[in-house]
């Protein structure tokens, strides 16, 4: 099948402020977004992330795949969603679909007369807003997502370099997310040690994990932690702003 509007798509929403490439939710953000349009849609969307510069993918109406680097935002989801609800590739039922997408659940809630206008202004084909599956499911009950901080959020990258052991990649990770010199505005204080045979990992003074027994189990629970220190916590928000 022949995707002959696929460009001219990327330009009006390249064009559009609700259309962010930045990554500003979280992996756990993005998640939730999906949960709550499978909810809605009685699908079963499942959703994984890779890292690289690459696009952004919908499979087989089921699979969603979410560049770390640039595709964590509300605009890109949703894009990658009415993909799931139609077989249109990018033509003018996909955008029907995204377009009542966006004025749902994009915080910014374009209308749809102002989608209907930057459209055409673009050239670019749309299906009757009546037929589709959203104007079925969706209506004024159905609230945005949050709005949230438009800061890139960016998320601990397990390290799996040939030969490098686990115990350097936790170390790799401490080099990386914690820099105690910084007085200042320290980001979190982390310390792990061993006790007979035993492993723990310390993060600002709450002990993680009980008994970890060798330092893949150290590096995952660093990495959970360091995702929820993320995620959870403002004190993120206030050095990075």
């Amino acid at each position: 099948m022949r995707d002959s509007q696929k460009q001219k798509v990327y330009d009006w929403e390249d064009s559009q402020s609700w259309m962010v490439k930045n990554s500003y939710l979280s992996q756990k953000q993005c998640q939730d977004v999906i949960k709550r349009l499978n909810k809605i849609f009685k699908l079963r969307v499942t959703l994984r992330f890779r890292n690289g510069h690459g696009k952004c993918y919908a499979f087989s109406n089921n699979e969603i795949m979410i560049r770390n680097e640039w595709g964590r935002s509300y605009g890109v989801l949703l894009h990658e969603y009415a993909h799931c609800l139609t077989n249109d590739l990018h033509g003018a039922r996909f955008v029907s679909e995204f377009c009542l997408l966006l004025h749902h659940f994009h915080p910014e809630q374009p209308s749809i007369k102002d989608l209907v206008k930057s459209l055409n202004d673009a050239n670019v084909q749309f299906a009757d807003f009546e037929r589709t599956t959203c104007k079925k499911r969706l209506s004024k009950r159905h609230k945005p997502f949050e709005d949230v901080s438009l800061v890139i959020i960016p998320e601990p990258k397990r390290y799996i370099k040939r030969r490098m052991s686990a115990k350097k990649r936790v170390q790799k990770l401490l080099d990386e997310w914690v820099n105690p010199e910084d007085v200042y505005n320290p980001f979190y204080s982390v310390s792990y040690y061993d006790h007979v045979g035993f492993y723990y990992v310390n993060i600002n003074g709450f002990e993680y994990g009980i008994e970890l027994t060798s330092w893949i189990e150290v590096e995952d629970c660093l990495l959970e932690a360091i995702e929820q220190k993320l995620h959870l916590h403002r004190d993120y928000d206030e050095k990075y702003i």
